[in-house]
């Protein structure tokens, strides 16, 4: 069975590497930056086919440099169409 996931996170990081942060996040493949504020907030979605590509997604955004935090904060799945 084929389905669609989004998951959407708010991420954290320095102020002074936001421009940094939110530009690599964008790069990687399903997510898209929503918003962010001046203490290093980041509005994250993340979409994928399964739940073991929200958590590879996920995963690589915890790993770009000067990330500090990534908090879930709601994930939905159901059948594609």
């Amino acid at each position: 069975m084929s389905e669609y996931h989004v998951a959407s996170f708010i991420v954290r990081c320095h102020a002074r590497h936001l421009p940094e942060v939110t530009a690599q996040i964008q790069q990687i493949p399903g997510t898209e930056v929503h918003g962010q504020d001046a203490k290093g907030r980041v509005i994250v979605t993340i979409e994928g086919a399964n739940h073991g590509a929200i958590a590879d997604q996920t995963e690589q955004v915890r790993l770009i440099p000067n990330v500090v935090d990534v908090a879930a904060v709601y994930h939905e799945y159901a059948p594609a169409t």
